[in-house]
């Protein structure tokens, strides 16, 4: 009964070593020439400098799960340990392999979006695409005691849009809603249309996001909550998603009286 789970341990961590190898490699091969390391082109010396730092956060965010799958490995090898300590240890092993497989799958995705020019777009009912994102995370609402709404504008008109990568901005943000907010807040998902284009929001009346975390929460790997079990890449994914859809991701946020976070984007018409 143990063997298969950390056998698919093993190949889930040697993947992600080989990930952050990879990447380390590149900077590396990058760095050593020398029309990038003298570039006299800022910009392009900020992005190295901001790949390297992305590396060093990557290997730090790492110790965490295998420092904890390495000591969760060695009791359940332990026979002497008792049944119920190996059941706890297996479910740690499970729950961290999980992380580092969505650490995994979202920097994949990340770098794939980084490395596209362009999606291909086509016209897009929105508000469907946020009712279909509504239904995926209803039930995880309702187990949470989470009160979700939706606001539609009827008259809206349709827009320029890759829909599977419209629908994973919704899902994101919502799983960030859901992660966040405590039992007996309320989620408010909005497609409204305005002068300038299709205003796409989500409001929710959570905790809100400390104003010393807020620049910095779709950069690469930041969590404000330490105890969170995201991957860290939710929003940076979104950001990324939206820019090639010639829109910007704003947030707002506060955590005194009346807290919450609000999350719109404004998608420009034809």
């Amino acid at each position: 009964m143990i063997v298969l789970p950390l056998k698919s341990l093993l190949f889930g961590i040697l993947l992600l070593l080989w990930l952050v190898a990879s990447f380390a490699w590149w900077l590396g091969q990058r760095g050593k020439r020398p029309i990038i390391q003298h570039s006299a082109d800022p910009l392009l010396r900020q992005q190295i400098a901001q790949h390297r730092a992305f590396i060093g956060t990557l290997s730090h965010e790492l110790r965490t799960p295998l420092t904890a799958l390495l000591a969760h490995t060695a009791i359940v090898h332990n026979q002497q340990s008792e049944p119920a300590v190996r059941e706890h240890s297996l479910l740690t092993l499970e729950r961290e392999a999980q992380r580092m497989a969505r650490l995994v799958r979202d920097l994949l995705e990340l770098h794939r979006l980084e490395l596209s020019d362009e999606l291909p777009l086509v016209p897009v009912n929105v508000a469907l695409l946020a009712e279909e994102a509504i239904a995926s995370v209803w039930v995880m609402a309702d187990e949470a005691q989470i009160e979700l709404q939706f606001e539609a504008d009827p008259t809206h008109q349709r827009v320029l849009a890759h829909p599977d990568r419209l629908k994973q901005v919704w899902l994101n943000l919502l799983m960030n809603c859901l992660r966040y907010c405590r039992a007996g807040d309320l989620v408010i998902v909005r497609v409204l249309a305005s002068e300038q284009g299709l205003r796409c929001s989500i409001e929710d009346s959570g905790p809100g996001i400390a104003a010393t975390d807020l620049p910095h929460v779709t950069e690469p790997l930041y969590r404000g909550v330490l105890d969170n079990e995201g991957s860290g890449l939710g929003l940076s994914l979104v950001k990324q998603i939206l820019a090639r859809h010639h829109s910007t991701l704003q947030i707002e946020s506060s955590t005194n009286p009346p807290t919450g976070t609000h999350i719109w984007w404004i998608l420009p018409y034809d």
